[in-house]
């Protein structure tokens, strides 16, 4: 079993936006996925038994906050049954994120590109590095720029993204721009897949040209997510070999 944590100390850098899209993603490519929701505002078990309540397909497992001692336990229990598990952590210097990071093969640490969350995401880089030290063994890991502009790369993030490359911090090569689309997901219990069905139906008897524009931002959307699930698929099977 392959085990993706995501981790941010500071809310609303797109950690639990980005652990959901990968998850749906390696999903319809036909892997076996669980997620285990260690975040104490539970938005994925909660978007998850919402969906289930409503009779709708939820296409992974996902697993609530066990206590913290049973965390190890529970992810060796469901490594029988999936092929990728992916962790979304809390933020805080917790005993649960260091047994989960002891367990992790790659931690995902979106950030949106300020010089702010810069300062976030390398504290969540020196715990994995503590908690490698700790455990004696390697635990990968990689910066997720979220929430940028789609089309165009700013300022702040050019010159966070030299920084890193300058203290050769690891960087996904793919962004998860700040779209319409992803923002539907938690607000209206939808997966990726289900919009372009429902943009249709929503734009019935409007203008071609209007319904054409809102189906061109899902499909943006899709293409974006799906390229990001293979840059992240790409980096851990590097490190395996590795």
């Amino acid at each position: 079993m392959n085990v993706i944590t995501f981790t941010n100390p500071k809310g609303g850098s797109g950690k639990t936006t980005s652990a959901i899209l990968l998850a749906e993603q390696i999903a319809l490519s036909g892997g076996r996925v669980a997620v285990l929701d260690l975040d104490p505002n539970a938005n994925i078990l909660a978007w998850s038994q919402a969906r289930v309540e409503r009779g709708y397909k939820v296409p992974f497992a996902v697993y609530a906050r066990p206590q913290a001692e049973e965390t190890v336990e529970l992810i060796d229990q469901i490594s029988a049954s999936t092929d990728y598990l992916i962790i979304d952590l809390e933020g805080s210097k917790d005993q649960i994120v260091t047994f989960a990071l002891s367990r992790t093969d790659l931690c995902v640490i979106p950030l949106d590109g300020s010089p702010m969350e810069a300062r976030q995401a390398a504290t969540a880089v020196r715990l994995v590095q503590t908690t490698s030290k700790m455990v004696r063994t390697p635990i990968d890991y990689t910066l997720l720029f979220t929430r940028t502009n789609a089309a165009f790369q700013t300022t702040d993030e050019r010159d966070v993204r030299q920084e890193m490359e300058l203290n050769a911090i690891p960087t996904l090569p793919v962004r998860i721009a700040k779209r319409a689309p992803y923002t539907r997901i938690f607000r209206d219990l939808v997966l990726l897949a289900d919009l372009p069905d429902i943009v249709e139906m929503e734009h019935e008897g409007r203008a071609a040209s209007v319904r054409d524009k809102a189906l061109k931002q899902v499909a943006s959307a899709i293409d974006n997510a799906r390229d990001y699930a293979q840059a992240v698929i790409h980096t851990l099977g590097k490190g395996r070999a590795a």
